[in-house]
């Protein structure tokens, strides 16, 4: 006897054809992905899971049951689509917060539809057939399920989800409990990024008690007589924050031109230079720089940070200096409510915040006010206060996708990169670099001329990367331009320098440090005794440097000194890579074992403060105090 009479039939038929074409769709994804490790079990899981949405559909006895079969996979091919778009740039999927960015894609448009490739528009191509041979179809009927036929697909579907929820479970054991998208899967990672963006991390006691002993005798370490202490107490001070600029820039020439003269010069000057400086933002980029510069603890895992954590109190390096008579105060070339800007930066300590709205728009370039207009309308706010002040600058000219339309300067010559590079990304991205180094070079002269250059202290570093080394053309032409392979030592390195006129210290700064070390080695130049722990160091007073990784690189990924980890996108620690710096030769992964559990343990503890708005509580009573009083 046949379970499924003919009209069940069809309906199973019709059901089958979309999970067909979704899973289709789903594999060209995980090819487009790179996703090869474990891609049995991988697509397994995607395929029950698509199972699992249709035959949901299938156990409906709606007439409409064949619209929504339609609608699911519009919705899904859509969602698959701007994966592919979103995967091509940061090289992971859409995460469920972007939800909260809808509002801001307007001047990030030119960015975003750059992203685009037309063959994406194959996500779509069955449905406008499927859609134009339905609507010729007679209506469906309502369908009767039988009793035995409900539980016989109902089963089916419910074993599915099971099964994935098993899979999972399993997959949580080997990898820490850390997903990712190429351990779960399209699907599957969008359904636990949408869970874990509502749930509350929890706390490894042995984890952060490890980051806490850390804490601790990084503390006695600096205590006595620190080096660089107040050198620059008391000055005005201007933090440039570079956006994409990296530090291979630095101290590079390409076809007889150098690419920073400015920055070079100011390097050899009165200057401390970090060398070996590593981004580590968040979701945020540009704005978790920001976050993790000033706070000293990590960018949120979940969302920007920003948004995260909004209604957060803070201690910030900014706020420090406002207790100590400092004016604080903002530029930015863009909207004022990008990133949740301007209903944060009253608890970050910065009490002003000229955005786009505040300025003439009189040169626009690429997303917002070219960097040179906002440093020239940006010193009116500056001349003549009575205190001294700490100023941020955001600059946007450098923001991807790198294009220079709508300059006006006339006196800007360029950088003429020769006929090898003409054309192709490196070229773009080299002249945006190479006109932000002009123009802080303008700026420091008008600096001078307003007579508040001498008793001012000059800091610039970079945001987040620009070129991507998982971008095959800016891999090539990288790799070509540095006559050795481009790899994440040059991608994540930015540029940190801290310019003193008059200091008398002259250094390069070759210890391994990140954003997170900007507040801690900010402060300790400053005279700032700061009132809380963070979990950056002064790099100036530090020999074991240590930089822990979120985004672009799975959790776990760390570089010190001597070696740099990547944890294996996976999830699984055995299929990790791990490098000497110098040498690129292989380290054994359990050599790397404790750094990896460091990184983890100090990204966890960061994200349990600030989700429970511990810093007050921390300020009061101490970190330890914190660990043995969990909320």
């Amino acid at each position: 006897m046949n379970l499924y009479p003919i009209n069940q039939y069809r309906e199973m038929k019709e059901m089958t054809l979309f999970i067909i074409l979704t899973f289709t769709k789903i594999s060209v994804l995980h090819y487009f992905m790179d996703l090869d490790r474990g891609l049995f079990l991988v697509s397994l899981q995607n395929l029950l899971l698509i199972f699992f949405i249709y035959g949901m559909v299938a156990l409906s006895s709606s007439s409409r049951r064949r619209k929504i079969y339609w609608y699911v996979n519009f919705l899904l091919s859509s969602l698959f689509f701007i994966d592919a778009m979103y995967y091509s740039h940061f090289y992971t999927l859409v995460p469920v917060h972007s939800i909260y960015q809808l509002g801001q894609l307007g001047p990030v448009s030119a960015s975003i539809t750059s992203l685009v490739k037309p063959y994406y528009f194959l996500f779509f191509i069955d449905i406008i057939g499927i859609y134009m041979v339905d609507r010729r179809k007679e209506k469906v009927p309502s369908l009767k399920w039988s009793k035995k036929q409900r539980i016989a697909l109902g089963t089916s579907v419910l074993i599915s989800l099971l099964a994935v929820l098993g899979l999972n479970f399993r997959m949580a054991e080997a990898t820490n409990g850390f997903y990712t998208p190429h351990s779960l899967g399209v699907i599957n990672y969008h359904l636990y990024d949408g869970f874990n963006s509502f749930r509350r991390n929890t706390l490894d006691i042995v984890r952060a008690k490890g980051v806490i002993k850390q804490i601790e005798q990084q503390v006695v370490a600096e205590a006595s007589s620190p080096k660089g202490f107040r050198l620059a107490q008391g000055r005005n001070v201007f933090v440039i924050q570079a956006e994409s600029v990296q530090n291979f820039v630095i101290n590079e020439s390409i076809n007889g031109q150098q690419m920073t003269p400015v920055m070079n010069e100011l390097i050899q000057n009165d200057s401390i230079y970090f060398s070996r400086y590593y981004e580590q933002v968040g979701w945020g980029n540009t704005s978790d720089a920001e976050f993790i510069s000033h706070n000293g603890f990590y960018p949120s895992t979940k969302s920007f940070s920003y948004r995260a954590y909004e209604e957060n109190e803070f201690i910030t390096l900014p706020s420090m200096l406002k207790d100590r008579g400092y004016e604080t105060i903002a530029f930015h070339g863009n909207d004022g409510d990008f990133w949740n800007r301007e209903n944060i930066y009253p608890s970050q300590g910065l009490d002003e915040f000229i955005s786009l709205e505040d300025f003439s728009e009189d040169e626009m370039i690429g997303i917002g006010l070219s960097d040179g207009e906002m440093f020239r309308q940006s010193l009116p706010y500056l001349k003549g206060r009575d205190n001294p002040f700490y100023s941020f600058y955001i600059t946007l000219t450098s923001h991807h996708p790198f294009t220079m339309e709508g300059l006006q300067d006339q006196q800007y010559e360029g950088l003429n990169v020769g006929a090898a590079y003409e054309g192709m990304v490196l070229e773009a991205y080299l002249e945006t670099v190479h006109y932000l180094d002009y123009e802080i070079g303008k700026f420091i002269e008008m600096l001078k001329e307003a007579d508040l250059y001498e008793n001012s202290i000059i800091v610039i570093h970079g945001d987040h990367q620009g070129l991507d080394m998982r971008n095959e053309e800016a891999n090539e032409q990288l790799t070509d331009f540095l006559n050795r392979p481009y790899e994440e030592k040059d991608m994540f390195n930015v540029p940190f320098i801290v310019h003193i006129p008059n200091g008398g210290m002259q250094e390069e700064v070759t210890t391994a440090g990140g954003q997170i070390d900007f507040f801690p080695t900010m402060a300790n130049l400053l005279g700032v005794e700061t009132e809380i722990q963070t979990l950056g160091k002064d790099l100036l007073n530090i020999t074991d440097g240590f930089v822990a990784k979120q985004v672009h690189v799975s959790r776990g990924s760390f570089i010190d000194n001597e070696k740099i980890f990547i944890m294996s996108n996976d999830g699984l620690f055995e299929n990790s890579r791990a490098w000497m710096i110098e040498t690129g030769e292989s380290v054994d992964l359990e050599a790397c074992r404790e750094g990896y559990e460091r990184a983890i343990a100090e990204i966890e503890f960061s994200e349990y403060v600030m989700q429970n708005n511990l810093i007050p509580l921390i300020r009061e009573k101490g970190l330890p105090y914190v660990l043995q009083h969990q909320p």
